[in-house]
């Protein structure tokens, strides 16, 4: 069984699983990485995805649910999970959007504000 992780963060995420080493010190054992790139422009395409689909094994995603910058992300909502691809998809829409992503006309409207003039639309 695999799990889906929506994510709707700007940059792809690497989790580290930890275990002890020598002398009790961490040791990264295992890094497992949730893919970004939501509301950031492909260059080659154009398109501007809304959230971007990671597919983990339930293995990785027991471990992930230790990681406590994983745990942040979800609780921040930029995070959610699913075991089925097409509801992953459909709680993109539901995902807050990552501070560091771009900002798109949808954001400048709902802010109440005029998007800014630039070369092409001079």
């Amino acid at each position: 069984m695999t799990k889906y992780i929506m994510s709707k963060m700007s940059a792809n995420v690497n989790y580290a699983i930890y275990t002890k080493g020598a002398k009790g010190l961490n040791e990264v054992k295992q890094i497992i990485t949730v893919n970004g790139g939501a509301d950031v422009v492909d260059k080659k395409t154009l398109v501007t995805p809304e959230g971007v689909l990671t597919v983990v094994s339930d293995e990785d995603f027991a471990k992930l649910q230790d990681n406590p910058i994983f745990k942040r992300h979800l609780d921040r909502g930029v995070l959610s999970i699913s075991s089925n691809e097409r509801n992953a998809q459909k709680s993109s829409v539901e995902l807050t959007k990552d501070d560091s992503a771009q900002l798109t006309p949808k954001d400048y409207k709902r802010q109440g504000k005029k998007k800014p003039k630039t070369g092409r639309n001079q």
